[in-house]
């Protein structure tokens, strides 16, 4: 899968769970929590959203170590390419 189709699908996923952010202006390679307010379960409500439309399995071992927007990009992408 092409990054700007995953940044768009993260977007779009974003926009569904959290509307009031700006996707744009996020740092991909600073901490999301650092720079939005969702708690745990908005976090994993996300996960599961991307889940859904990218059809991937992205393991709860998995979720702590995708911490900012890069490794969840970096993620997807090496996901995407084992299928």
């Amino acid at each position: 899968m092409e990054k700007e189709k995953v940044h768009e699908i993260l977007k779009n996923v974003f926009r569904q769970i959290t509307p009031e952010i700006n996707f744009d202006n996020l740092d991909k390679n600073l901490p999301l929590r650092d720079q939005v307010d969702i708690d745990s379960f908005d976090f994993y409500n996300i996960i599961v959203l991307l889940q859904k439309n990218i059809n991937i399995v992205i393991p709860d071992s998995t979720l702590a170590e995708l911490k900012n927007l890069k490794q969840l990009i970096d993620f997807i992408m090496a996901k995407g390419k084992e299928t």
